[in-house]
């Protein structure tokens, strides 16, 4: 495996995927990355590196595709890559951006067999209500077409080892689960930064090859 630290960024990819990758384009930090930023190594974080690992088995309330409340469960996307976003809370403006210009470009991730699901601690009724007020205020330009997990119990966030138990909610990250439900790529990210979809997709592209 190699692990890589950037400032409070964490991420680890699989061997293969890493070597893979490298081959595949030149990765340059951004200009906030400064060395500043890189005082911090991958043997600083307390967190269990899950890459390797089958994801935890989870079914929870959500809100759905279609904006209705029901339940979503990682077996039903067996078969399937998923990539599972976890994000602090609701009505974060940071949070929102994430989530819209993922579902944008959910086609493209169809078109690689891979489904994006979102998952925070706050209620299936929350989660309902800031989809519903985005909708409002953008006049329907705004839509999050991604089904959103309540994580109420903090379980799942637990289980992944996202979960800041001082705040009681879970960090931002993204992991890449194979169709066999084994975890591929995480990036645990408490930085505030933007994640980037061109990098999601790129990352899941190589691991479909």
């Amino acid at each position: 495996m190699i692990p890589t630290a950037v400032g409070k960024v964490t991420k680890r990819l699989p061997d293969d995927l890493a070597e893979s990758t490298a081959k595949r384009t030149r990765v340059t930090a951004p200009e906030h990355t400064t060395a500043e930023m890189l005082k911090r190594s991958a043997a600083d974080s307390p967190h269990t590196y899950m890459v390797g690992r089958t994801a935890p088995a989870f079914d929870a309330p959500a809100v759905l595709t279609d904006g209705q409340i029901g339940r979503v469960s990682l077996a039903d996307f067996y078969g399937r890559f998923v990539v599972l976003l976890f994000y602090p809370g609701d009505c974060a403006s940071m949070d929102a951006g994430d989530l819209v210009e993922f579902s944008d470009r959910r086609d493209e991730f169809d078109a690689l067999g891979c489904s994006v699901i979102a998952c925070s601690t706050d209620s299936e009724y929350a989660h309902y209500n800031w989809r519903q007020q985005m909708a409002r205020k953008s006049r329907g330009e705004v839509a999050i077409h991604l089904p959103v997990v309540s994580d109420r119990t903090r379980r799942i966030s637990r289980a992944f080892g996202v979960l800041n138990e001082d705040e009681g909610q879970a960090v931002w990250a993204m992991l890449i689960i194979d169709p066999m439900q084994q975890i591929r790529v995480e990036m645990i990210d408490n930085t505030g930064m933007s994640r980037s979809v061109d990098e999601t997709l790129m990352l899941v592209q190589a691991l479909t090859i």
